[in-house]
């Protein structure tokens, strides 16, 4: 990026279609832990008066064993209905979160049954000093995705504006000479989408979208927020600023071949 200071505030709600993953969710969560808990001191406490009855005489030993079995079965009964418990409240607030980012997913021509939701980022702040300078943030680098739909609220303040703030898309994770996609929203020359495509650290091929022209919502200046998504599915890439669609890029395509004009017609004199 060519910047000597770039200011990332991200607010964002990331969406993966392909992986599900269930996470903690507000006081629901809280509640199943706390049932979760009481369940497992109920079967300790059962699997203790078991071992206390375990040392009466040897004459009571059938009977004996007869508790015990009886006893850690209702022990185990306990352990699965609590587990039984955390699985389905967790379930019911990981749908309760994703409905509403669900019910955006039509706009960007993407059906919602078709996919599960793959994680919601908190916020991040990427502060940059010196020129093309970089940073990132993922807490979820284990997520792995083929088709998605990657989307983030991003708030600028940056001293030049061809800096930028967006996506690393299907990387390799090789550090030093990546295979990558890259979409970057700048807010240079009144805002542009940039889109473009590593081979082993490279970019090889490259798509500049005029943002602000196409979007009438995009807004260039500092301490704003546009959004940014990028639906990729299969080799196309089909990317949005403020729900608005701006551009549409298949990287496996040939690029278009230059337009010369035919020449013009001699005069008659």
């Amino acid at each position: 990026m060519d910047a000597k200071k770039l200011t990332k505030l991200s607010l964002p709600i990331f969406l993966l279609l392909f992986l599900a993953l269930a996470c903690n969710f507000g006081d629901a969560s809280q509640s199943s832990f706390e049932e979760t808990a009481q369940a497992l001191g109920e079967s300790v406490l059962k699997t203790a008066t078991a071992a206390a009855i375990g040392n009466i005489s040897s004459e009571e030993s059938v009977g004996t064993a007869q508790v015990e079995a009886t006893q850690q079965s209702e022990s185990n009964a306990a352990t699965q209905t609590a587990q039984g418990v955390v699985d389905d409240k967790s379930a019911t607030a990981t749908a309760r979160v994703a409905e509403p980012i669900k019910d955006e997913l039509p706009k960007y021509g993407v059906d919602p049954d078709q996919g599960e939701l793959g994680w919601i980022h908190p916020p991040e702040v990427l502060d940059i000093e010196g020129y093309q300078q970089f940073d990132y943030a993922n807490q979820f680098l284990g997520t792995v995705a083929q088709d998605f739909v990657l989307s983030a609220d991003i708030t600028w303040n940056t001293d030049f504006g061809s800096s930028g703030c967006g996506f690393v898309m299907r990387s390799d994770g090789d550090q030093e000479a990546p295979n990558q996609y890259l979409s970057l929203a700048t807010r240079g020359s009144s805002g542009h989408v940039i889109f473009a495509t590593m081979v082993d650290g490279e970019i090889v091929t490259g798509k500049d979208i005029y943002a602000y022209g196409l979007d009438p919502k995009f807004d260039w200046r500092n301490d704003t927020t546009n959004r940014l998504t990028v639906v990729g599915q299969g080799n196309e890439f089909f990317v949005y600023t403020n729900d608005t669609l701006i551009g549409e890029i298949d990287p496996s395509a040939a690029p278009p071949q230059p337009y010369i004009p035919p020449p013009p017609v001699e005069p008659a004199d």
